[in-house]
């Protein structure tokens, strides 16, 4: 039984890799990249969705905060919303995952406790997808409170790295994110998204 969960969505970047496209509004099938990880997160049973970015791209979630300055980077804008998240255990998810239901749903699949802060995603070559994790909520405020003023423009895991998490090796598949425009093309052929 999955433990009760918001989510909060990072939709806050310049875009630059797509040639400074505005990533959340970008349309995959018909639906806003944003708006599909919304859904799947809904769809999983969060109770309550927080898109960090600018207010447009929350128009269906269920409150939009932005990183201060605006463009600090995805840490900042964790900081930002991760004081609008109201349950203990929070999804963090980037905003153009290509897959997100699978995403979300092998998070809460394998969500054991075995690590008291959370679980993240580990892609084939070793890489920790650190917005692609459920987390401990008061672990995450505290980390980022931790590092007060040197959010911005920092890693996320100069937070998230501090906590205590399991983490997932997945194909890479399953974490793709549509970060340029060539991911983009081969995500709209790609039948099953």
């Amino acid at each position: 039984m999955s433990p009760d969960f918001d989510a909060l969505v990072l939709a806050g970047g310049r875009g630059t890799r797509l040639g400074g496209a505005n990533k959340p509004e970008l349309l995959l099938h018909g639906q806003r990249l944003v708006d599909r990880v919304i859904h799947a997160a809904r769809h999983a049973g969060a109770v309550r969705v927080v898109v960090a970015g600018e207010k447009a791209s929350g128009t269906l979630a269920d409150a939009v905060l932005r990183e201060d300055p605006p463009f600090a980077g995805p840490l900042a804008g964790i900081a930002a919303g991760i004081g609008a998240v109201q349950n203990p255990w929070c999804l963090i998810l980037a905003c153009d995952l290509e897959h997100p239901e699978a995403v979300v749903q092998c998070l809460l699949d394998n969500l054991d406790h075995r690590a008291s802060d959370g679980l993240v995603l580990r892609d084939s070559h070793g890489y920790m997808q650190w917005l692609a994790g459920i987390y401990r909520t008061a672990a995450v405020a505290q980390a980022c409170a931790e590092l007060g003023d040197r959010l911005v423009n920092a890693p996320v895991r100069a937070a998230l790295g501090q906590l205590d998490l399991a983490d997932l090796p997945v194909d890479d598949e399953t974490t793709n994110d549509i970060d340029t425009l060539q991911a983009l093309e081969r995500a709209r052929r790609d039948e099953r998204n």
